[in-house]
């Protein structure tokens, strides 16, 4: 299994990510995520369509992001989380602060 995590950026405000958001991968992503909230792109909304699997690693990349956007003044809205986010999000009791959502809606 691939351990690559991509972004895709789109002009409709919208960043999908696509494979798996793990430990391996969060690093290389949050590096992405820090330059493009310091050049002032703050996103909409994540599409988490494309996740293959994920853990704490992620959970706290998507926390991060939604704190910085918070003080950006634009939060995020985290559409089609995958079942086990949606369940790490509800023990972490993080699923409101991160306004995750299981379909396309919002």
């Amino acid at each position: 299994m691939s351990k690559e995590c991509t972004i895709e950026w789109g002009g409709d405000g919208c960043a999908k990510i696509c494979g798996p958001l793990t430990f391996e991968s969060v690093p290389a992503l949050f590096s992405q995520v820090e330059q493009k909230l310091e050049a002032g792109v703050l996103a909409e909304r994540i599409d988490l369509e494309g996740i293959s699997r994920t853990d704490s690693a992620g959970l706290a990349l998507l926390l991060e992001w939604q704190a910085r956007q918070i003080a950006g003044g634009k939060p995020l809205l985290i559409k089609n989380a995958p079942s086990s986010l949606m369940r790490l999000a509800q023990l972490c009791e993080a699923t409101e602060t991160l306004q995750l959502s299981r379909g396309e809606g919002g």
